[in-house]
Order: structure tokens, then sequence, then C-alpha cells
């Protein structure tokens, strides 16, 4: 059965067009032959019957029957009356049955009780009789004379058809249209395979069940894809919508076959769609989801026959990009722990080396009293297990770069609420101790305090650095993506610390001084008044 399936096009349509046209052929055949004979005989009948009457009805033959003998160019009318109607045979006889005239190759004698009949009754009458090559159509008419006072049927005209001439001239037509019939069928069978080849010009040469087998395909990677996949043709018409596009842009129902503008409510969207110009990870906000967009049209004989347009949600992206920053973050941070606990053995070996224990137990002691100090703020008055890890890799990096980063003793927090994750933590207050160490790192003075408290409705994060200040230049624009005073290339961070607050209903102060440093102070709820926005 598969392989039935795959027989090539060219073959399916020819065997189809050829079935069909063997079949109507044969039907219309059919049907005429059998119209034309039997048109045919009821023709050859009527012409048989309108051929004797006028006969009788004949000065030369109403003469013969007047006069009681046939007049001398009786045969050769009749023969001509023959010879016109190409009747087989033509007889002419009186009331006893003499042979007036017999013209023709029939068999020269006639049916007695049909005869009788047109003699007593006057009754004209149509017979078939023989068998075969010998079957003969007669049409039989009196011949009526009419006296003074009276008429009389003096004799009859019998007009003779033979049956095979009929069904040779039926089975010459037939002939006729069969060879009409295989013309038709030869230009069928040229159309067929010019209809073939052009069909399989426009799939590309593939085959109907290649074609079937890419739908299934094609359908199943774009129900499968997370991105969203939306086609429309030339004239904004749905094509296509997969699974992920219903989602995204909330979607309801069979859109197929419907037009863009009555699907999507935003026009910068349809705008793109319209477009004739590829885009590429254009950022749209719609609705309550902020999307990467692209589009591609597609070209066809230089012209835009439709666009395809994919959509990802930012926020997928925003997570892998926050999981990625925080292995990297996790990474440097023990790299900057093992280099710092490294130095401090090399210390600690040196010391003992050169037999200095009572300097190797003073800087043991040292060590111990910081990290109790230390493990005093973190374990008894920052609660929160993620700010702790955030804050134990910021103090080894500080360390080795010879940054003084305090703690502030004051501090306090409890754990923070669940929708307070990671990665915004991560974002947030890495991004600004980083920003603080590199504000300080080419100061004399590398000071960097950290404070955070949760007494009140809000939690709130200070750092607080010994830098020089931001510059006038930019202080108004800092949180626009792009701008920064340290160069090409950087100026991302704030701008993604001002986003996270967004998402978790935060907000940020900062206030700076020219060479004396700048205090940035982050604000979070405790409570989240923007459900949904926060990441795990």
């Amino acid at each position: 059965m598969k392989r039935l399936l795959e027989v090539p096009l060219q073959i399916k349509i020819l065997g189809l067009v050829i079935s069909l046209l063997l079949i109507v052929i044969g039907l219309l055949t059919w049907m005429f032959a059998y119209r034309e004979s039997q048109e045919d005989v009821e023709q050859a009948e009527e012409l048989a019957m309108q051929t004797a009457k006028t006969l009788s009805y004949m000065p030369v033959i109403q003469d013969s029957f007047r006069e009681k003998e046939p007049v001398d160019d009786l045969s050769a009318v009749t023969e001509q009356i023959r010879g016109q109607v190409e009747a087989t045979a033509i007889l002419i006889q009186n009331r006893e049955g003499q042979i007036y005239s017999f013209v023709g190759q029939g068999n020269g004698s006639d049916e007695t009780r049909h005869r009788f009949r047109a003699l007593v009754y006057g009754s004209n009458d149509l017979i078939h009789t023989g068998e075969g090559e010998n079957e003969v159509l007669k049409g039989i008419v009196p011949v009526m004379i009419h006296y003074d006072n009276y008429k009389k049927v003096e004799g009859t005209v019998a007009v003779e058809f033979s049956m095979q001439n009929i069904r040779n001239n039926i089975a010459y037509e037939i002939r006729t249209m069969l060879v009409l019939s295989g013309g038709v069928m030869i230009l069928g069978v040229f159309g067929s395979f010019l209809l073939a080849k052009s069909i399989r010009k426009d799939t590309f040469g593939l085959e109907p069940f290649q074609i079937g087998a890419l739908y299934r395909e094609r359908n199943a990677v774009l129900q499968s894809v997370k991105e969203g996949i939306l086609a429309i043709d030339q004239q904004g018409t749905i094509t296509m919508m997969n699974q992920s596009a219903r989602e995204l842009l909330g979607t309801q129902g069979e859109v197929e076959g419907k037009r863009v503008t009555e699907i999507l409510d935003y026009a910068a969207v349809a705008d793109i769609l319209d477009s004739s110009l590829k885009v590429s990870n254009i950022q749209l906000q719609y609705r309550d989801k902020t999307m990467i967009v692209n589009a591609q049209p597609i070209i066809e004989n230089n012209e835009k026959a439709g666009t395809v347009c994919s959509f990802r949600d930012r926020t997928e992206i925003k997570k892998m990009v926050d999981a990625l920053s925080e292995v990297q973050q996790y990474s440097q941070d023990l790299r900057a722990q093992t280099h710092e606990f490294k130095n401090k053995l090399y210390v600690l070996l040196g010391l003992i080396q050169l037999d200095k224990q009572t300097e190797a137990i003073h800087f043991i002691k040292q060590e111990a009293d910081m990290q109790e100090y230390q493990s005093s703020i973190f374990f008894q008055s920052i609660l929160d297990e993620k700010v702790q890890a955030i804050l134990l890799g910021k103090i080894a990096k500080a360390s080795e770069k010879k940054i003084d980063f305090q703690i502030d003793g004051e501090s306090s927090l409890s754990p923070l609420p669940e929708f307070i994750g990671i990665s915004p933590l991560i974002v947030i207050l890495g991004n600004l101790i980083d920003n603080a160490f590199e504000a300080v790192i080419d100061q004399k003075v590398k000071c960097v305090s950290f404070f955070v408290t949760d007494i009140g409705e809000d939690i709130i994060f200070e750092i607080a650095d010994s830098g020089p200040g931001i510059s006038g230049v930019v202080e108004n624009m800092i949180f626009q993506k792009g701008i920064s005073s340290k160069g090409n290339n950087r100026g991302y961070g704030l701008s993604n610390v001002k986003e996270e607050l967004v998402r978790l209903g935060g907000s940020i102060e900062w206030s700076s001084y020219k060479d004396e440093g700048t205090v940035m102070t982050v604000i979070l709820p405790k409570e989240n008044e923007q459900k949904g926005n926060g990441y795990d």
C-alpha cells in the first residue's frame, strides 16, 4: 500500500486521465451508437414510407393503373427515384400481383398479409423481413385511383431498404467517432503530461508523498520549537501560527485566514510584519510581556510574497543570561577566595620557615578574629543565604584587589521574601558593589562599605565608596543603556539594575560628591506588588 502511495505524480495523472477518458469515450460511443442506430432505422423507415407514398401519387404510376398496364417510362422513373433515395429495390404491383415495375436488387416478392391489408383496407404498412444480411425494411402503401364517383385501390408500391446497408452506415459513423475520440485521447494524455510537469515545477520537483512528509515534519518542528512563529501572506493574512506564538500573543481559536491586524492589537508588531526589510532582535513591549522579535520577508521574483516572524519572551532569555552570570560570578568569587587564602598560606608558611612563631600565631589570631567578626555579621545579623553568598564572594574579591570592603556592623536582614530570587540579587548587588570597587581601584583610600536593614516595610541596601564621584556629564543618564564614563561597550550594569528593580517594584536613589565618593541606596518592598515579574 505504501508503494502504491509513492507512485510518481506524472504516472498518477496519466493513469487518471486515461481512465477517465476511456470511461467517458466508451459511454459516449455506446450512447452515440445506440442513438445513431435508432435514428438511422427511424429515418430509413420514414424515408421508405414517404418514398412509397410519393410514388403512389405520381402521374406516371396513376396513368399506368388507369390503363391497366405500365407506361413506357415507368421503370426509368422508378429507377431514378430509387437512386435518389438509395433504396435497395422498388416494387409496383396491381391487385392481381402483376408487376408493373421492379428495380433494384430486392427479392421481387412481397409479404401477402401486409399487401392484402393495403389492398383491402388501404392502409400503409412498415415491415422488417429476413434475417442477418438478408434482413430488409419495406414500406408498403396502396395506389389509390380516383374515378368519377368513387376511388379504388388498384395496386401497391413497396420501397425496400437493406438493413445491412443501414448497419454499414452506422458502423462508419461509429468509426469516425472513434477516430475523433482517439484524437481526444492523445490530446488528453499530452495535456496531462504538461499538467504533471507544471505541477512538479511548482512543487520544486517534489512528489505528493514527499510534500506530505515535509508538511508533517514542518508542523512537528513548528509546534515543538519554543519560539513563537507567525507567517502571513502578501495581503497580510495569517497562513500559520504555532502554539508558542498563540501563547505569547494571547490569541484564542482559529486564526489562519484572518487578517493580522484583527489578531494583533499593537501597531508596532503589524508594522514589522508589513515591512519589506529584515528585522533582527528588536525588543518590543507587547501587552505585559517584553519580547525579542525577528522578521524575515519572503521574496519571490523580486516581490514580497509574505513574512515569517519569530517571537521570544525576553524573560526566558533574561533567565538564561542571569544563570550564566551567576555561574560566572561564582567562578570569579571562588577564584578570588582561592587566591586570597593561598596568599595567606604562603605568608603563614614563610613566618614558620623564618622561625617567627610569635608573628605566625598573631597572624592566625588576626585572621581568626576577622573571620569571627564576619561570621557574627553574616550568621547573626544577615540571615539571608543568598545575600551571604554574594557578600562572601565580594569580600574575597576585595581582598584580592586590596580594597577595604566593610560590612556595617549595624546591618540586619531576615530571610528575604521568595519573590526576590538569587538572579535579581546578583544583578542588583553584584553590579553596584563591582561599580564601587572599580570606582576606588585607582584611589589612595580604597574603601567600600555595605549596609542593609529590613526594619520597616522595605528592605534597604546601601553601598558607599570613596571614589571620585560620578561625572557631571553622565549623572543624569547613568541608568540609560550604553551610557558610561568608563569607555565604549560599557554602561549596561546600572541599566540592568534599574530593570530588575522595576520588575521587583523597587527603586534606587543615589548621591555623589566630587572626590568624596558615591552612595547608592536600593529600596525593595517586602510585599510583591507586581506578581509574576520576579525570578526564582
